[in-house]
């Protein structure tokens, strides 16, 4: 077993979840858990989608997704051709008459000996799967700029013109920070226009510095607006690592430093005062709070 495949299964299993269950709690088929953990990344989808449903597994174990997303191939290599065969030597022409002799005479006599021939039943054989079909892909958002992810891999922001992407039931999910987040299953059967307006989250008035409470005074406060991987260290002690739930407020006495592997949903309240976003989307970041 390759080292990625030995971390996704070694972490899975200190947490106590079968396969089953992990790929319950992702929405995905159990052998595409199965194949990532095996390293059979010939039986996965296409590399970007592939490396999506890495992302997400990592996250549900509590990985950090980029060192293991380095060891993904890039590319897989295609199977050696077979060595040729050597060189066969002719027959004399002597030899190849007096054979062609004998297989003539012992035909002759097998005509003659043969049974009545019997009644033969061809059965037809059995078809090549196709492969499946593949359809484009339309997404806009009211308001635009919303982070869109299939099965957990990020194709872009809204209004989205995606490449044709496999068929079947998948999973689209819209992300845009002061907004509800939009999850649906959808059907690709053919190709798709969607469209959604999402709900703003209601935004409590802003105090001033004068009136912030005492009980924010060396507070760091960290407030989900989407999904994203947490690690928060005070020192050597490890305070928190995991995904929250979206919405959920987290407060750290400081000092204390922070890591998130999609830093665009994570809002940063320092001492009552909103901060905005830790980062980029998609681009893990480690911050120090002292």
């Amino acid at each position: 077993m390759c080292e990625l495949g030995e971390r996704l299964r070694r972490a899975r299993e200190e947490k106590g979840l079968s396969l089953k269950e992990a790929a319950e709690r992702l929405a995905l088929k159990v052998r595409v858990l199965q194949a990532l953990e095996a390293c059979r990344f010939e039986e996965l989808p296409e590399p970007p989608l592939a490396r999506g449903y890495l992302r997400r597994y990592a996250l549900l174990l509590g990985l950090d997704p980029e060192p293991l997303l380095a060891l993904y191939p890039s590319t897989l290599e295609p199977p050696l051709s077979p060595p040729a065969k050597p060189r066969k030597r002719s027959l004399p022409l002597g030899l190849l008459l007096a054979l062609f002799f004998l297989l003539a005479l012992g035909y002759g006599a097998y005509l003659l000996l043969r049974p009545a021939p019997s009644r033969v039943v061809e059965v037809a054989p059995e078809p090549t799967p196709e492969a499946p079909a593949r359809h484009p892909l339309r997404v806009a958002s009211e308001p635009p700029g919303a982070r869109v992810y299939l099965d957990g891999f990020y194709l872009g922001q809204t209004p989205l013109q995606s490449p044709p992407v496999e068929g079947g039931k998948r999973l689209i999910r819209l992300e845009l920070p002061g907004y509800e987040a939009v999850e649906e299953e959808v059907l690709l059967e053919g190709p798709r226009s969607l469209s959604y307006r999402l709900k703003p989250l209601p935004q409590a008035p802003p105090a001033s510095p004068a009136s912030a409470p005492a009980e924010e005074r060396g507070k760091l406060v960290l407030k989900l607006e989407g999904r994203s991987w947490l690690r928060v260290r005070q020192g050597e002690k490890r305070l928190y690592e995991g995904i929250p739930e979206v919405g959920a407020e987290l407060s750290f006495d400081l000092p204390v430093e922070v890591r998130a592997g999609n830093p665009g949903a994570v809002r940063v309240i320092l001492e009552g005062k909103d901060l905005g976003p830790l980062g980029e989307p998609g681009k893990p970041i480690t911050r120090s709070f002292p």
